[in-house]
């Protein structure tokens, strides 16, 4: 990759916007960072919050360097107007995969501010690629709700072409469940510490063959965990047994639940995560089962609604199983990527 793309060794500090001081990024900004959040997520995705936690296991991430991956403006009040992030890949299987990921108060906007602050992501989103001896495509990548066409368009404007579409489904758990197939080669459990390796093995597997997608590492698996949002107790796992008694997970499907979300669509939701089945589990209606089981789990905990997200080309056909469940389409985002 160093060999391909140049980069500059040296990136200045935004200067757009009247009365803004741009400067790099802290652990202390992570307040004003979620006030930005919130602000600017009214508009861009205006049926998701961005979590304090959430926001703090980025910053404690291996990878992230907030002093040099990040800058942020803010105005003479204190408030921050503009935040903006370059994070370099945790890791690299068959793509150098650098997410872009920034964000302009609404009442700022139209100032040339978020066109600044895309060209010093860019600019250290290059110096991420050219540091890497990997022999791989190396992706600058952001990602934008449909109805943001301003974002969409300063993207393209920049050379990120659109790349792949995702498809937000509810379901509205008042409906019936059909009752779980049933599973004979497998035993459902809840998900607990004890499998977690095994069940980032399986997700690794489960998703090799999906657009874009890298293992995830044993420190970000931990870091999913530690959210305030996971319920373990609503995930389910498909364990199988080898021949010599060993166990091992083959699917999964992992549930948040953020209260302080629903307001944001008219009552308690669960969010699926993740749903997935090894390769050489396929096939054989294991998906469908354990989704119909978590979704009666949503409904006993007394949620209203389920809610996932899916890839609109997935490989594995999980858009129509998703919506035989009873799941409709609410909402698109797409990713958009420079490939170099």
């Amino acid at each position: 990759m160093r060999d391909r793309v140049t980069a500059p060794s040296s990136i200045a500090l935004p200067t757009a916007g009247d009365g803004l001081v741009w400067r790099p990024v802290t652990a202390a900004d992570i307040g004003l960072i979620l006030e930005l959040a919130h602000a600017a997520g009214k508009i861009d995705h205006p049926r998701s919050l961005v979590t304090r936690d959430e926001l703090e296991e980025g910053f404690s991430s291996e990878v992230f360097h907030p002093e040099r991956d990040a800058v942020i403006a803010v105005d003479a009040s204190g408030r921050a107007v503009a935040y903006g992030s370059a994070m370099a890949p945790a890791s690299q299987e068959t793509i150098v995969w650098v997410e872009l990921d920034g964000t302009v108060v609404p009442d700022r906007r139209r100032e040339g501010i978020g066109t600044a602050l895309l060209a010093w992501q860019e600019a250290r989103g290059l110096q991420h690629l050219a540091a890497s001896d990997a022999t791989l495509p190396g992706w600058l990548a952001a990602g934008a709700q449909d109805h943001a066409t301003s974002a969409i368009r300063l993207l393209e404007a920049h050379g990120f072409e659109r790349a792949r579409w995702w498809l937000e489904l509810e379901r509205d758990l008042a409906a019936p469940v059909a009752e779980p197939p049933s599973a004979p080669e497998v035993r459902l459990v809840p998900y607990g510490k004890e499998w977690s390796e095994r069940a980032r093995s399986a997700m690794n597997d489960a998703f090799r063959d999906h657009w874009g997608s890298q293992p995830v590492t044993a420190a970000d698996w931990a870091s999913g965990d530690r959210l305030e949002a996971f319920r373990p107790d609503l995930s389910l796992l498909a364990i199988a047994s080898d021949p010599g008694g060993a166990e091992r997970v083959v699917g999964f499907v992992f549930v948040d639940v953020a209260p302080d979300e629903w307001p944001l669509r008219s009552g308690p939701f669960g969010y699926i995560t993740a749903v997935g089945v090894r390769r050489e589990a396929r096939g054989q209606g294991l998906a469908r089962t354990m989704l119909a089981h978590v979704l009666r789990a949503l409904r006993a905990d007394g949620l209203d609604h389920a809610v996932l997200d899916v890839d609109a080309d997935s490989p594995t056909g999980a858009l129509g199983l998703y919506q035989s469940l009873g799941f409709t389409v609410t909402d698109r985002a797409v990713s958009l990527v420079k490939r170099f």
